[in-house]
């Protein structure tokens, strides 16, 4: 329904609609209305009476919304003006130190135009002014428990913004541990607490503090600050680069806001769609909703937003190819940015850091370096270290095409050392605006810079650089209580080779220009934007760097990485290249031939993939004449996460350390249950004397301390990759237990000189971006063990039982691991129908309950005479990871 009003009575009506409630006296004491238009006020039906307070009155519910729509739409200046106005008399009031009621009263109403006054302040970035007015009123000496409540919550924000997040969690921690807090103040501390998190880059407890968000909102009817967690939310996934998530939860704050019509909140979340939208390379529907915030932006006179606003519209022109009307929107936000009024150093500096990437794509060098150093100027008074790093990295790139390769190195050197001084990329701090690149592009750059100097050693170290950056920044994002355990330092080339004997070879690969699958930023720009795309993206490559006790060789094979990328939700990427045997052959051609006379009379090879290479079954890999990598008179093959992890975890963790063997067994149940994992757990305990635990009883508590004395661990069952994040990943121990790579590393202290993850999909790891494998096996080479077989996928039945029995048979007899685990392989990809005969017979006595399970997975009689295991499908899934002893 709509309410007909006249201009003064919108503006009688305004005051009434921001006091709530009202009598004669007291609008008169706001301005001078005349006496007949209030009593006729009063008389009329917009205005009801307040039951519980004789002589006040309020507006009439449909009146009050269609006035205040009415005043945000026509006079949005008005509602922050007459709300301060508000609060200032009732301050004064509650000076005087009133009666008991009335002071009750007058400290309610200061308290409630206060927090109408935040919103409007907090979006044009008013941190003063929030402190004055919040001094002012606790000078007042309020009393009521929920408004001390209020002001320690107003304690916590300020700290948030100083910013000094200790104190501010320590202030609100406090706070939600008070039982008599009410559930709305409880709901905003743990927004703030997620922000907390957020900017100290704790990204898994922010997502977490704004869930219960938004249970509480829901529980409270708040749909506000339902809106706000979805919103929040959505900001979180978009700095850890889950765009797609980041722009579904930012589409349903924006139905939110839209249905609350709450536009100061609409007008954010329409900027968060289009930033999430230019992410996925949706140009329309950016331009769309920038277009929409600054429809409402300009109406509401929050010029301070217009600059991050502009900005980001300058950066959505120049994906489009549209240079000029880019560089006119980034002049028009560092107008604003560098005003008195509504000037915002942070905004400056990344519009002078964009609008200097801008020139450099236009090849105008002296403008960039210009504009790079006003970024760097504001970027070192702000203390903001990412940016500051990201201004080197642009400089040094202008300096390569200058032809100051010098100058470049040096430039590259001090951005990667600057990054490498932040706990990972702290939000306060990281960029995230698409179009200045990633960290590892920063690495590769100067790796390749590098190799082109000729300074190979130099370039080697970059690459353990830029593995261990890349692990550090996941791990903050996900489990920031570990990073002090990981942050070691990275292993030199000098110590690497000292640590490898004559006959063993470490070949490390890296991966330069792998580009995201899917929607995304860079796939999606224009094919006439050719000079923008140059500068976005490392030129793909694949770099071997084949490193002996007295050497370094490098080659650099004709292999574009991306042609090996999985396609998106593909579960079985490695498996899937088994079916192209042709391109096996192929990549050994150009991934194993150009070192193949290295690997002449070595005893062992280290293997470290990167990137997209982590999905490729090396061990399958074969020659044009049938040679395989793994063979029994070639090198046994040990893969590891790293040449730091191989020094660090692997070749300095002590042996012998544990006694006996512990194995643990659970079939599962339902669809997924398997036949012989306890079976398997059972006859490895058999052969070495050990203990199985079996069933689906718990066990991870009792486990612990068992396992800490074990020197070797058997695990048999499925095991559970979470891509998402990799530390959930789990190994399936009961009915609905789980043993996950996050307990593994924080509470297994381990002295085994093995473990086995005989389960399925045990080797699955995600690949994080410039780095190398994250999951199960990494967490138990962090816990202490040297060594870990698994799987790269999910193993035959029969196969699995028949490896692992060759291998801990040989394991008993002293072999090394990396001999033992390659001659089983070896052996049953010759097996043949008479052979396996001859292996169930010797199990009969040794191993009845062994031999029994695998007459029962044979079935149908075998060709005495075929290979039955010949394909790699069988033998090639079985990996070592980690030292080879």
């Amino acid at each position: 329904m709509t309410i007909n009003l006249k201009v003064d009575d919108l503006s009688l009506l305004s005051l009434c609609a921001i006091l709530r409630r009202f009598d004669g006296d007291l609008l008169q004491s706001f301005a001078s209305f005349d006496a007949s238009a209030l009593t006729e006020l009063l008389a009329s039906d917009r205005v009801v009476p307040v039951p519980e307070l004789p002589g006040s009155f309020q507006v009439r519910e449909d009146v009050w919304t269609d006035v205040l729509a009415r005043l945000r739409a026509e006079h949005p200046d008005d509602e922050l003006m007459l709300h301060e106005e508000a609060f200032v008399r009732f301050l004064q009031r509650l000076q005087d130190d009133p009666s008991i009621p009335e002071r009750r009263d007058h400290e309610e109403r200061c308290f409630y135009h206060l927090e109408a006054l935040r919103v409007p302040l907090i979006e044009r970035r008013e941190w003063e002014r929030i402190r004055h007015y919040v001094a002012v009123l606790r000078a007042a000496r309020p009393q009521a428990q929920r408004h001390l409540h209020l002001l320690s919550l107003y304690d916590g924000f300020d700290a948030l913004h100083i910013p000094n997040y200790e104190v501010g969690e320590a202030i609100l921690s406090t706070l939600v541990a008070d039982p008599s807090l009410a559930d709305d103040i409880r709901m905003r501390a743990f927004n703030m607490l997620a922000q907390i998190h957020w900017f100290q880059t704790q990204y898994d407890q922010a997502l977490e503090f704004y869930r219960q968000v938004h249970i509480l909102a829901g529980v409270t009817t708040n749909p506000t600050f339902q809106a706000h967690a979805l919103l929040n939310m959505s900001m979180v996934y978009h700095e850890i680069g889950y765009y797609i998530q980041a722009l579904e939860l930012s589409e349903q704050s924006l139905h939110a806001y839209q249905a609350l019509d709450d536009t100061y909140h609409e007008a954010h979340a329409h900027y968060e769609v289009g930033k999430n939208a230019i992410q996925l390379g949706r140009w329309q529907d950016a331009q769309h909703h920038l277009d929409a915030a600054d429809v409402i932006y300009v109406r509401l006179g929050v010029e301070s937003q217009l600059a991050n606003l502009y900005c980001l519209r300058a950066q959505l022109h120049h994906a489009l190819g549209d240079e000029v009307e880019s560089k006119m929107w980034y002049l028009r936000s560092l107008e604003i940015g560098r005003s008195q009024q509504h000037g915002d150093p942070a905004v400056t500096m990344d519009a002078w850091l964009l609008l200097g990437f801008l020139y450099q794509t236009q090849e105008h060098w002296s403008e960039a370096l210009a504009a790079y150093e006003q970024a760097a100027t504001i970027a070192a008074g702000l203390r903001n270290t990412h940016s500051l790093a990201l201004t080197h990295f642009r400089c040094g790139e202008v300096y390569k095409v200058q032809g100051l390769t010098h100058a470049a190195a040096n430039a590259y050197r001090k951005a990667i050392d600057l990054l490498e001084t932040l706990r990972g990329a702290a939000a306060g701090e990281e960029v995230k605006l698409g179009l200045l690149g990633a960290t590892q592009q920063i690495y590769e750059a100067t790796i390749l810079l590098l190799l082109e100097q000729g300074r190979h050693a130099e370039a080697y170290h970059f690459v353990q650089r830029a593995r261990a950056r890349a692990f550090l920044d996941m791990l903050a994002q996900k489990s920031p209580e570990l990073y002090a355990s990981f942050d070691q330092p990275v292993a030199t080339l000098a110590e690497i080779q000292a640590h490898l004997p004559k006959d063993a070879v470490l070949v490390e690969y890296f991966t330069t220009g792998v580009l995201p699958r899917g929607d995304s930023l860079i796939n999606r720009l224009p094919l006439n934007n050719a000079r923008l795309r140059k500068h976005l993206t490392t030129r793909p490559s694949i770099l071997i760097f084949v490193v002996t006790h007295d050497g370094l060789e490098i080659y650099r094979p004709l292999l574009d990485p991306n042609t090996l990328r999985p396609l998106p939700h593909d579960a079985g990427p490695s498996r899937r290249l088994l079916e192209r045997p042709r391109l096996l052959t192929e990549l050994h051609k150009r991934l194993i031939a150009p070192f193949q006379h290295v690997l002449q009379d070595r005893q062992l090879l280290y293997l470290i993939p990167h990137g997209p290479l982590h999905y490729v079954p090396f061990l399958a890999l074969c020659s044009a004449s049938g040679e395989f990598l793994l063979d029994r008179s070639g090198p046994a093959v040990a893969m590891v996460p790293s040449a730091t992890i191989l020094l660090r975890n692997c070749l300095a963790c002590p042996r012998g350390r544990g006694r006996g063997l512990l194995a643990v067994g659970y079939n599962g149940v339902g669809e997924r249950e398997l036949r012989y994992a306890e079976v398997e757990a059972r006859a490895i305990a058999r052969l070495l004397g050990g203990e199985a635990w079996t069933g689906p009883q718990r066990k991870t508590d009792s486990l612990i301390e068992p396992a800490r004395h074990a020197c070797w661990l058997h695990f048999a069952g499925h095991a559970v990759y979470d891509p998402q994040d990799p530390l959930n990943s789990a190994l399936q121990l009961g009915e609905d237990e789980a043993l996950t790579a996050r307990t593994i590393i924080g509470r297994l202290n381990l002295q085994a000189d093995l473990v086995t993850l005989s389960a399925c999909t045990s080797g699955l790891s995600h690949v994080v971006p410039g780095d190398e494998l994250f999951g199960l096996q990494r967490a138990f080479l962090y816990a202490g063990v040297p060594s870990v077989v698994c799987t790269l996928w999910e193993a035959n039945d029969l196969v699995a039982l028949l490896i692992m029995e060759l291998l801990y048979t040989a394991l008993r007899a002293g072999v090394p691991v990396a001999a033992a685990l390659r001659d089983a392989q070896v052996t049953i990809r010759e097996m043949t129908g008479r052979d396996l005969q001859a292996t169930i017979t010797r199990l009969h006595s040794d191993n009845p309950e062994l031999a029994a399970a695998l007459n029962d997975m044979i079935g149908v009689q075998a060709d005495l005479d075929t290979h039955l295991f010949a394909d790699p499908f069988f033998w090639a899934p079985f990996m070592l990871i980690g030292g080879p002893r």
